[in-house]
């Protein structure tokens, strides 16, 4: 592992933060029923599109012939890939309807990246027009306070500006790493936590964003994403107060 400064170490995971919701291997998208949201794809593998807590109905790109794609039945979910004879090498928009007929505007940008899962989050069904155009001013301090608790977990000089609470408990993961979750951070609407992932295998261990999505994730930030015999890894994760907390 190679040793970084506190400040170059907040930078990073910071930036990290930043993209995870629009570069990162799992991509929440917010408001897309109500304009166009740009989403990045790979241009290489199978990538996967789903609804939080609905399932899609259908999926058509705006030019035909530059997706092939294959619904999963089961979940709900799509699976696609950029068309090999497709000769677009730009955008591609997409418009995917939900079971509940809302539909969702999307702008694929092909990218040299392992492949993507994106996550659309469907429209409260009780919020009103007036209710939404509220939402989207109160959108940006949501992310902006995501982004600021990323940076004080990163950052031990500024863990005392939000309640903080020492676990240190091993949580069940793989056999062959040991997960610690190390604290909790409280603000407001979200939570963040700190974990520290050790490989206790023979094996390299390669680590991505996806494994470490679950519902109501907001944000994630690996340090170190290949792990050999031995090494440790600090992970960050920003997610949804629950209701008991």
């Amino acid at each position: 592992m190679f040793p970084r400064s506190k400040k170059s170490l907040s930078a990073i995971l910071l930036l990290t933060s930043l993209l995870a919701t629009e570069a990162g291997a799992t991509q929440v998208v917010e408001n897309a029923d109500r304009g166009h949201v740009q989403v990045n794809i790979s241009v290489n593998e199978t990538n996967r599109l789903a609804i939080d807590g609905r399932r899609i109905a259908n999926v058509v790109p705006s030019v035909k012939g530059v997706l092939a794609g294959q619904k999963d039945e089961a979940l709900g979910a799509y699976y696609f890939t950029l068309a090999s004879e497709s000769p677009n090498q730009g955008t591609v928009t997409v418009f995917v309807s939900d079971e509940k007929g809302v539909t969702y505007k999307l702008i694929l940008v092909p990218r040299p990246v392992a492949g993507e899962e994106i996550i659309i989050r469907p429209p409260s069904e009780k919020a009103t027009p007036s209710s939404r155009a509220a939402a989207d001013g109160r959108t940006v301090s949501y992310q902006r306070r995501i982004k600021d608790l990323m940076l004080v977990m990163a950052d031990d000089e500024l863990k005392d500006s939000v309640e903080t609470i020492q676990v240190n408990k091993e949580v069940p993961l793989w056999k062959e790493g040991r997960l610690i979750l190390v604290a909790k951070y409280m603000d407001g609407e979200v939570v963040g936590e700190k974990y520290r992932l050790t490989n206790v295998s023979p094996s390299e261990m390669l680590l991505v964003e996806q494994e470490l999505y679950r519902r109501g994730v907001r944000a994630i930030a690996v340090e170190h994403h290949t792990l050999m015999q031995g090494d440790g890894t600090d992970i960050y994760i920003v997610r949804e107060r629950k209701d008991n907390e």
